[in-house]
Parts: C-alpha cells; sequence; structure tokens
C-alpha cells in the first residue's frame, strides 16, 4: 500500500513513518521542510521515503500528493489541537484543507481513501452514555471534536475515515531507526468509547459519578507513541477494519486487566 504521511517529523507522524515502512509499505511525505526531515530520520529511513515539499494546510499540494503518487490511503498527525476552552482553534484549517483534498483525490482517483486523523480521549463517548463525550467532565482540546463534526461531513464513498483519540503518548525510545520487523503490542481498541473502562462505585450518582469514573481511569489510558503507531498502521491497511467512520479508542491491556 502507498500512504501519504502528514506531519511526518513530529512525534506521532515519524513513529508512523516507522510503522509503515516495517510493514513494507511505500511512505509519501509532504514536509515544509526537508531539512528537519533530515534531522529527524536517519538516511536508512529517508532513502525510502517520497518527499514532496509543500503545506498541509494547503488543500491543492495535499490533492496533488495523493493523486500524483496515487496513494491508496494517507495519516494526518499535523498540527496541535488548542487544549484549553476559549482558545481559538489551531488545528481546523489543517482538518478542512486535508478533508477537501482528500474528497478532490478521490474523485480524481475514481476509489475511496482510507485515512487516519488525529484526536484526542475527551473526544470518545462516556461508556454507557451515546453522544455524551469525556469532554462533558474534563474540559481540555475542545477542538477535537471539531474535528470529529468535520469528517463526519465527508462522503463515505470518497473517505473512509477514523478518528484516532489516545489518551497521552510518549516516546518508549528515543532513537527513530530503520526497524527490521513491526513491533509487537498489547493493546486494545475500541469505536468510539474507551476500551476496557471500568466505572467507579459512585459512578451512579448524578453527574459526580462519572466524573469519579472519569477521573479513576484518566492516567490506565497512556500508551506509547510506537504501540498506537503500530495499532494504526495494522488498521488502516485492513480490508475490513471496523473502525472507519468512528472514533478510536487504545488502552495499554496489561494497565487495566489485573484490576
Amino acid at each position: 500500500m502507498r500512504v501519504l504521511v502528514l506531519g511526518s517529523t513530529g512525534n506521532f507522524g515519524s513513529s508512523v513513518v516507522q510503522a509503515l515502512l516495517a510493514h513494507n509499505h511505500k511512505v509519501v511525505v509532504l514536509v515544509r521542510s526537508v531539512r528537519k526531515l533530515n534531522d529527524v530520520f536517519p538516511d536508512t529511513i529517508v532513502s525510502k521515503l517520497t518527499v514532496i515539499t509543500g503545506d498541509a494546510t494547503d488543500s491543492s499540494a495535499v490533492s496533488n500528493a495523493l493523486v500524483q503518487n496515487s496513494c491508496d490511503a494517507f495519516v494526518n498527525t499535523a498540527g496541535l489541537a488548542a487544549i484549553f476552552p476559549g482558545q481559538a482553534p489551531k488545528l481546523q484549517g489543517i482538518v478542512d484543507a486535508v478533508a477537501v483534498a482528500a474528497v478532490d483525490a478521490s474523485k480524481k482517483l475514481g476509489r475511496p481513501l482510507r485515512c487516519y486523523f488525529m484526536g484526542g480521549m475527551t473526544a470518545l463517548d462516556l461508556p454507557g452514555s451515546p453522544g455524551t463525550t469525556l469532554r462533558s467532565y474534563f474540559p481540555l482540546f475542545p477542538e477535537h471534536g471539531l474535528t470529529f463534526a468535520r469528517l463526519r461531513t465527508l462522503p463515505p464513498e470518497n473517505v473512509q475515515w477514523s478518528l484516532l483519540c489516545p489518551s497521552v503518548m510518549a516516546h518508549a525510545q528515543t532513537k527513530i531507526e530503520l526497524l527490521e520487523a513491526p513491533r509487537k503490542n498489547s493493546l486494545a481498541a475500541s469505536a468510539d468509547i474507551p476500551p476496557m473502562w471500568q466505572n467507579s462505585m459512585f459512578h451512579s450518582i448524578p453527574f459526580f459519578g462519572p466524573l469519579a469514573s472519569v477521573f479513576g481511569n484518566a492516567l490506565k489510558y497512556n500508551v506509547t507513541l510506537e504501540d498506537a503507531a503500530e495499532f494504526l498502521v495494522s488498521d488502516i491497511v485492513s480490508s475490513d477494519s471496523k473502525f472507519v467512520g468512528h472514533r478510536v479508542g487504545l488502552v495499554e491491556t496489561s494497565n487495566v486487566k489485573n484490576e
């Protein structure tokens, strides 16, 4: 499969590139700075990439990268979301430009494009309360809700999207290198809600019970960037993914299975 990665020099984007190459996929990157690309990746990785100079806010550049390289899928990890309510949206210019580009490229290619966008855990629903997001109790990263709303407007015959909604992610190792084989991980995933959620004993108390459940679960959902990237790559190439058109929650099973 040929996959375009946007935001490839960032923390998560670089892990996605690494995982795609480990699975022997063809990787196209759209970057603003080739110098930064060379600073982030060793020559063993850069030599395997198709590198295009451009900006993720330029829908024409993104569409051209998809069409000219006959991409089957793309991953958008570009940009940073606003953290606090009331802050001006930082991410939506990129999300909208990429969404427009995806529809345009799909029509030109004559087939749908599979893709992943980045969200966050607060965009997931509280288990047992469809339509009530975790942000109702933990009001950070409101912009992920805007991304979800934008993706829901995309025609499914053109864009087969998923919105990855992890909690905090950190590198398991600092060195980025070409892998000989894909990594193994023990992540569990679920559509639209956090997987393996455990309600607090006070959960039935209006508002304060769910609030206790949210804060009691919060730290259990931290995952590594490498594990999340491995999950994403395995799913985006799957012909029967159950996460198309859904938000995707992740958890490291060892964090919750013994509780």
